[in-house]
């Protein structure tokens, strides 16, 4: 039996972004090593998923499993892809068995990676009882993704105990970013969490409006990393896999 994994990714123009991408693929094929595991894109970068999608239909795999590397249930996830998917099987007469994989989120220890993440960069903190949280995602018209931002960013309140958060939804708009951090409490520490799996253009802004506003001296930043724990994202991607397969 030939079986297939497609990571789908949004597809990004940095170069550290898409090396990130390659990163995750080549953990993840060690863990799936009786699956041929490709890569395809949304946008902008390639091979595109209708690609690879092609490549799967053409050699007439039996099982095909679509796994998002992507953190909420978005419209790339609930719309776009499903999109692409419909219009390649119009393509074939016949077709793998497909398995659709939930987002990131779905997963009760991905909690765990964010948390890992948080901790080492609290004892960074000089004043606890003036500290805000700023979680940071990218911006989406999904409620639904919205709703999980929102739930996990409580969740991260409540385990630590912050009196302080805000979460920030960003575009590539850097002013926008500049808005809205000019907008926080004077003379607070903020500890900025980036839901980012990859590294990109949202990071990259993000990094320089920060670099930019240790000039005005007004609040101080400490920005944790994107969430860049690879094997413990394949780990929790097989997780998923497993739960939604059997």
């Amino acid at each position: 039996m030939r079986k297939g994994i497609l990571l789908c990714y949004h597809g990004t123009r940095s170069n550290e972004g898409i090396k990130d991408t390659i990163k995750l693929l080549k953990v993840f094929k060690k863990r799936n090593k009786d699956c041929t595991v490709k890569i395809g894109y949304l946008e902008i970068t390639r091979p595109t998923i209708e690609n690879q999608l092609d490549f799967f239909f053409k050699k007439k795999f039996d099982n095909l499993l679509i796994a998002p590397a992507m953190i909420f249930s978005g419209n790339h996830v609930t719309k776009d892809i499903p999109k692409i998917i419909n219009n390649s099987k119009k393509k074939f007469k016949k077709i793998p068995k497909i398995n659709f994989v939930p987002p990131l989120i779905k997963s009760k220890k991905f909690f765990d990676v964010i948390q890992n993440n948080l901790i080492k960069n609290l004892q960074k903190l000089k004043n606890k009882t003036k500290t805000g949280l700023i979680v940071l995602a990218s911006n989406t018209i999904n409620t639904y993704a919205k709703s999980q931002i929102n739930s996990l960013a409580k969740k991260i309140v409540k385990k630590n105990k912050f009196k302080f958060y805000k979460i920030l939804l960003v575009t590539l708009n850097k002013e926008n970013i500049k808005k809205e951090l000019k907008k926080l409490i004077s003379n607070y520490e903020f500890i900025i969490l980036p839901i980012f799996l990859f590294r990109g253009n949202l990071l990259e802004n993000l990094q320089l409006v920060i670099k930019q506003n240790k000039k005005t001296n007004k609040n101080k930043f400490i920005l944790c990393s994107h969430i860049n724990n690879y094997k413990k994202i394949a780990s929790l991607m097989n997780n998923l896999i497993k739960n939604n397969t059997t």
